[in-house]
């Protein structure tokens, strides 16, 4: 019985100390302004975007040139929006999907583009 015992309050303190824990591990890979927007020329869907900005404590490039995909969350406040919603001129914040290419700008997908409301 007492071995019973030992292997469920074993087994209970592995699921305490591994399980439902997600912490949030996206960082802002850049904050600026959409210099430009880059369509596909036979059916003008939006492909990427130039975004120019300043680094702070809490970004990490101040120019990146990011690609959009279909799996891309665009957020303006907490509203889910379309790729339409993008225009020049915005304010956006972008977390990367996975690694950059280190050029400059840099180069990246984006996993969420973040529209900050001014």
């Amino acid at each position: 019985m007492k071995k019973i015992l030992l292997i469920l309050l074993i087994f209970s303190i592995i699921l305490n100390t591994t399980a439902c824990v997600k912490e949030s591990t996206e960082s802002i890979g850049i904050r600026g302004e959409i210099k430009e927007i880059y369509t596909d020329e036979d059916s003008l869907l939006v492909q990427s975007i130039l975004v120019e900005g300043e680094v702070h404590d809490d970004t990490m490039y101040d120019s990146a040139h990011i690609t959009i995909t279909n799996d891309t969350e665009i957020f303006k406040g907490d509203e889910e929006v379309t790729i339409e919603d993008i225009e020049e001129g915005l304010t956006v914040e972008v977390i990367f999907d996975g690694a950059v290419a280190e050029s400059y700008p840099v180069q990246g997908i984006a996993k969420k583009i973040i529209i900050i409301e001014e």
